[in-house]
């Protein structure tokens, strides 16, 4: 896990700089099945110790959930080592451990005892703390502590928003020079039909560039997009004629882009979603008069 650039990331002062959230994200790469999907990213974001303290207190007392994994830079995921928290003093900023892994490392103490290590403790299923702390070990009672000293780190994964294209939600893609009416969008990708014979200029794996985005009445620049399915469809499902639908990736957008896109598609998603609910209740009043 370790590369060349990381060396020189921990600096005196215990931050953590881009490279050291490098190997936060390696570490955590367990997590995320799809790597390279958008809609899976995870996003760091300073946070203060008022709102670090105050989780950390509800952590603590949450059973069954206050694992927290520390590793050094340069370790494999499988040398990373687990612990459950106890308590957290807001004041002295120090976290009390107990261990979870071998006897001998309950007794006479980690091998990572007095070093500076990265920490990770999971806040919810999306939601990660990362810093960096010395490991300490209390003899006396075969305890833990983490002495924190770096900046507090918050890694957020977005949710996976895909948004149905409608009579009201427009989507148009164009690509190759040619437009289609798009059938759904997320920031990942989107997707269209096309006639059978049109399948030769889509193979999956073939990528396009410069393509564009019209969504929300607004052009998108999509430098690069690569064909991630080509499906047949049921006749049934395109009004008796024969369609193939091809699913496109999106590559290397643009932060700005990506961001916007996030916004607009989960705004629109949540809002059919609660249309969806409000015609369902409505129906069921009508039905029961």
């Amino acid at each position: 896990m370790a590369e060349d650039s990381t060396q020189d990331a921990l600096d005196s002062q215990g931050k953590i700089s881009s490279t050291i959230k490098v190997e936060c994200a390696k570490c955590r790469k367990s997590d995320m099945s799809e790597k390279q999907d958008p809609n899976k990213k995870h996003y760091f974001q300073p946070v203060d110790h008022d709102e670090f303290g105050q989780q950390m207190l509800i952590f603590c007392q949450t059973k069954g959930s206050q694992t927290v994994t520390v590793w050094e830079r340069g370790e494999s995921e499988n040398q990373a080592e687990s612990y459950i928290a106890e308590d957290y003093d807001t004041d002295k900023k120090i976290l009390t451990l107990n261990p979870t892994g071998k006897l001998i490392t309950k007794i006479t103490g980690s091998s990572k005892t007095g070093k500076v290590v990265l920490v990770k403790i999971p806040i919810e299923s999306k939601i990660h703390y990362f810093t960096v702390a010395t490991l300490k070990f209390h003899q006396s009672n075969l305890t833990y502590s983490l002495e924190i000293s770096g900046e507090i780190f918050k890694s957020q994964q977005r949710g996976n928003f895909r948004l149905n294209a409608s009579d009201v939600i427009s989507i148009q893609f164009k690509i190759n020079e040619q437009v289609f009416d798009a059938l759904d969008l997320s920031t990942g990708g989107t997707s269209f039909l096309v006639n059978p014979v049109e399948t030769v200029k889509f193979a999956k794996g073939e990528e396009f560039k410069e393509c564009t985005l019209r969504f929300d009445r607004t052009n998108y620049y999509i430098p690069e997009a690569v064909v991630a399915s080509v499906k047949e469809m049921p006749i049934e499902e395109t009004g008796g004629q024969k369609k193939v639908k091809i699913g496109i990736a999106f590559k290397n957008l643009a932060r700005k882009t990506e961001d916007e896109l996030y916004v607009k598609i989960s705004t629109e998603a949540r809002g059919e979603e609660m249309k969806k609910k409000f015609d369902t209740i409505v129906q069921k009043k009508t039905d029961q008069k």
